[in-house]
C-alpha cells in the first residue's frame, strides 16, 4: 500500500476476555468483570451486558467502517464532486460538496479545505475557501465544469448556469434583443448587432429581422408584402407576404391616409391561406381611393 497518500481513521473496538477460573474440586469461583456498564449475574460470574458482539461493517453518517481493527488505514481511489442544486441561474451562486471514495468501499465527506477547487472557468466566475461557486452572467444557458482535488485524486462535476435575463450580457445588454441571437449572428460585441444597424442593406434592421424570424447577415433573408388585383373582382385585393416564421402572430393593418400614423387592424377579408411559407389575405373592401397596408408580426 502507497504511505504518501492515507486516509486514516480510527475506531476502537472493545474486546472482552472472561476467564473463569475453577476452585478446586471443579467447583467454580465467584469472579466480577466490570466493564463500566449495566451488568448481568450468573450463578459464576458478573459481565458487563451493555458491550455485545462486534463484527461485519456499520455504517454511520457518512462514514462506512469496518470492525475488528484498532486502527484502518484506506487508499482514497476517487473523489465525487457534486453541485446543489445542479442547476444555477447566472449571477447567482450554488454549494460545491466532494466525497472521498476509499478502496474498502467506504466513503468520507470532504468538507472545507479538506478539498482544494481548481480555479473557475467561464460560466463560473468563482470557487470560495467554503467551496460557494459564483456563476458568470451567460448570453445562452450554458455548462460549466468544475474539479476538485483530494490526496492525489481528482473529481470533475458539472452544473448547468441558466440564462435568466436573456438581454443582460456585456455590451448587449439592455438593447432589446436577446443575447444569444445576437451572439449567434455577430460574435461578441461587435456594433453590427445592435438593434438598429442594417448589416445587409435590406432597409429591415436587426430589430425587425429578430422579430420576423430571419437572418440579418443575409441580403436575400427579408419580408416582402406585395399587393395584386383580384381577377373580375374590382374592390377586391390580394394582400401576400412572406416569409413566416414560428411563434410569430401576423395581423393585416392598414390607413386610409398618410397623415395618421395610427394603422386599423384589417377587418372584412378572406382567408388566410398558406402555401409553405407564402400567407395570402384578401381584402373584401378595398374600394377607398387610396389604401396603406402592412402586416404586424408579433413575438410574445
Amino acid at each position: 500500500m502507497k504511505s504518501e497518500h492515507r486516509h486514516v481513521r480510527r475506531f476502537v473496538t472493545m474486546v472482552m476476555v472472561l476467564v473463569a477460573s475453577r476452585a478446586a474440586g471443579g467447583a467454580s469461583a465467584n469472579r466480577t468483570f466490570d466493564a463500566g456498564g449495566k451488568r448481568t449475574t450468573s450463578a459464576s460470574y458478573t459481565m458487563d451486558g451493555s458491550v455485545g458482539g462486534i463484527g461485519g461493517i456499520s455504517v454511520a453518517a457518512c462514514d462506512t467502517a469496518r470492525h475488528g481493527y484498532i486502527g484502518q488505514l484506506a487508499e482514497v481511489v476517487s473523489v465525487s464532486v457534486t453541485s446543489t442544486p445542479n442547476t444555477v441561474n447566472e449571477g447567482a451562486t450554488g454549494q460545491l460538496s466532494a466525497t472521498a471514495i476509499l478502496d474498502d468501499s467506504s466513503v468520507s465527506v470532504l468538507v472545507g479545505s479538506d478539498i482544494a477547487w481548481a480555479s473557475a472557468i467561464y460560466p463560473l466566475a468563482s470557487i470560495d475557501g467554503n467551496s460557494l461557486a459564483t456563476a458568470s452572467m451567460v448570453y445562452a444557458t450554458t455548462n460549466a465544469t468544475f474539479n476538485g482535488f483530494y490526496l492525489g485524486a481528482s473529481g470533475t462535476g458539472l452544473v448547468a448556469v441558466i440564462d435568466s435575463d436573456p438581454d443582460n450580457y456585456g455590451s448587449y445588454a439592455g438593447d432589446g434583443l436577446p443575447d444569444w441571437w445576437q451572439v449567434q449572428y455577430f460574435g461578441l460585441n461587435n456594433p453590427n448587432a445592435a438593434p438598429t444597424a442594417d448589416v445587409d442593406g435590406t432597409g429591415q434592421n436587426n430589430l425587425f429581422k429578430y422579430v420576423a424570424g430571419l437572418d440579418p447577415t443575409n441580403p436575400a433573408s427579408i419580408f416582402v408584402l406585395k399587393i395584386a388585383s383580384v381577377a373580375g373582382q374590382p374592390s377586391q385585393k390580394n394582400l401576400i407576404f412572406h416569409p413566416i416564421a414560428g411563434g410569430r402572430t401576423y395581423t393585416v393593418q392598414f390607413m386610409t391616409n398618410l397623415v395618421s400614423t395610427v394603422y386599423t387592424n384589417l377587418s372584412g377579408f378572406s382567408g388566410p391561406q398558406t402555401n409553405v411559407n407564402e400567407v395570402t389575405v384578401t381584402d373584401l373592401g378595398a374600394t377607398n381611393q387610396a389604401k396603406f397596408y402592412r402586416i404586424d408580426i408579433n413575438l410574445p
